[in-house]
């Protein structure tokens, strides 16, 4: 059996099980001896002069001797042209020939580069074409022998034999050849790979849920989802809504909380996306009335506001075909009724809830009229997620996601004071792993200003953009300028991001409220979780912190839980 470099095979299977390269890798790793080192996604980059110059190699084989096989695979179509062999692509045709020898060159150019003294590099190639049988080898540009077509008699293990060979034993000369592939060049999956494939999974499952509810019939049009975390419901609610408004239906939709608010309108401009407070401001701010924000954190403001809806008359211009509440557990029950006097008499309505996910401690609506659709499967979540989830959490949820992540991290922290370090510690290890410092979020289980975090500019190295409980003139947020992202779970409910940190977990007082914090938190991410928690804590034992990580995973400290995706 060869030697696969990354040896994780299961983590390159992002994008489903059928991936061609994924079937090659797997194929060759059990063909092959081990005289073989396979190295796999290979991102290659080098400085030369004025410019970069980026590449990528799918397999690059080394064996005993130190020589080198590069292995380009092109799956599907390709197509005999006067300029030789092409693949088309959605931005136009590639030459094959030219990808591959400029990234032989640049290898070569590298390895001299970088190991003047080593004598050249001994490097050949193969094109492997599964799918396509080449019909003209000396139009295509290369050594017929260099080219493993679907017509081919002998099979890839082979073919690699017979023109790599086993080599003569040379240790040094192979460990020096495999140091700098691993040294030099990115030989992981990059992490868009991750970001792409759960996107792909989570927008064509939640694209079905709308179809279904798009295609409900009822009188008056009544409809409430009750669904898990990560089953679709705010994709649901954009979808839904760009349906009604090409059918030339008026929409208003109402979130709780304003950062998805605010997200969901750039995604929506044609859409009215408030929260309620924001639509009561808009409605009162378009008769001339303005509200007084110095004054929004004094008792019975907001009341205030409400009655001052109540009592207006509602024009044309404020009546709404369509109405849609997202994140519905957390709406008040005078809210619904406010927000149905500004519907149509045939107005239609589309209520979304996770009752799993009340951080408001609100008794549930009744709703009575509502046809209810109950989801229990979680689309977001991938599966290592998903998995630490349903052994740690006591909600009841069908993992639905076959993509596996990058896993879990728990990490402790003894002193209030030590988080701030814990926390830049685990960031690095995000950054490490290939996220950009915008894809990861911070998430306190406390609200707004109440974590000893909330002061911090910097996390490391890296600015803290955290909002700054102030607010412009005409009621927009005001947020500090940075590229990691610092929010509380409760105003990030509804929103995702490929990796997410949850910080200051604790004991609290009531246990339940605290299983739901997690619940909502860990469903927040898409690719990566990672969770910093107090070491002396009841919930720090629960969540595994202290055990020794299981078989097959990186060793870690006593106060460090990892597990895989």
């Amino acid at each position: 059996m060869a030697r696969i470099i990354p040896a994780n095979i299961r983590s390159l299977a992002l994008g489903g099980t059928h991936d061609p390269e994924l079937a090659t890798l797997a194929r060759l790793k059990d063909e092959l001896g081990p005289e073989y080192t396979l190295f796999h996604s290979v991102h290659w980059s080098f400085s030369q002069g004025q410019g970069t110059r980026f590449g990528e190699i799918d397999f690059i084989l080394v064996n005993q001797a130190g020589a080198v096989l590069c292995i380009e695979q092109k799956n599907g179509f390709l197509a005999e042209t006067a300029a030789g062999l092409v693949k088309l692509y959605p931005g136009g045709p590639k030459s094959v020939v030219d990808q591959l020898h400029r990234s032989l060159d640049q290898v070569r150019d590298k390895f001299q580069w970088q190991q003047p003294g080593a004598g050249p590099l001994g490097l050949d190639y193969l094109l492997y074409c599964p799918d396509y049988r080449i019909k003209n080898l000396n139009a295509a540009g290369l050594d017929q022998s260099r080219i493993l077509d679907a017509g081919a008699t002998d099979g890839l293990a082979r073919r690699i034999t017979r023109m790599l060979g086993l080599g003569k034993t040379d240790p040094a000369r192979r460990a020096l050849i495999e140091d700098f592939f691993c040294q030099t060049f990115e030989v992981v999956p990059h992490i868009q790979a991750y970001r792409q494939a759960q996107e792909r999974h989570f927008v064509h499952h939640g694209g079905g849920l709308a179809a279904l509810v798009r295609d409900l019939e009822m009188t008056p049009f009544r409809v409430r989802i009750s669904g898990t975390g990560g089953c679709g419901k705010t994709l649901l609610a954009s979808v839904f809504a760009r349906d009604q408004a090409r059918r030339g239906r008026r929409v208003l939709l109402v979130c709780f909380n304003r950062p998805l608010a605010d997200q969901l309108h750039s995604l929506l401009p044609e859409i009215k996306v408030k929260t309620f407070y924001g639509f009561c401001d808009a409605f009162l701010r378009d008769r001339g009335e303005t509200l007084d924000y110095g004054r929004m954190n004094q008792p019975g403001f907001w009341g205030e506001v409400q009655d001052r809806v109540l009592v207006a008359p509602i024009s044309p211009d404020w009546r709404f075909d369509v109405l849609i509440l997202d994140e519905g557990q957390d709406f008040e029950a005078d809210w619904l009724e406010i927000l149905q006097l500004f519907l149509t008499e045939e107005g239609r309505v589309l209520w979304l809830e996770d009752p799993d996910q009340n951080l408001r401690d609100q008794e549930p609506l009744a709703l009575p009229g509502f046809v209810r659709l109950r989801l229990r499967q979680n689309f977001r979540s991938p599966f290592g997620i998903a998995r630490f989830m349903h052994e740690h959490l006591p909600f009841d949820f069908e993992p639905a996601n076959p993509l596996p992540g990058l896993g879990v991290g728990v990490h402790g922290f003894h002193r209030p004071a030590d988080q701030v370090q814990r926390l830049a510690e685990v960031v690095g290890q995000q950054l490490a792993l290939g996220f950009a410092p915008e894809e990861i979020v911070i998430l306190s289980l406390r609200g707004l200003n109440q974590s000893p975090l909330w002061q911090e500019d910097h996390i490391g190295r890296h600015a803290v953009r955290r909002f700054t409980g102030r607010y412009q003139p005409d009621g927009a947020q005001i947020w500090s300028s940075g590229d990691l992202t610092f929010e509380s779970l409760y105003r990030f409910k509804g929103q995702e991001s490929p990796a997410v940190i949850l910080v200051d977990v604790d004991d609290q007082k009531s246990a339940e409220r605290l299983d739901r914090l997690l619940f909502c938190g860990m469903g927040r991410a898409t690719v990566r979780l990672d969770l910093l928690v107090w070491a002396g804590s009841q919930v720090g034992g629960r969540l595994g912190l202290g055990k020794q990580p299981s078989a097959g995973t990186a060793a870690s400290p006593s106060s460090q839980k990892i597990v895989p995706g």
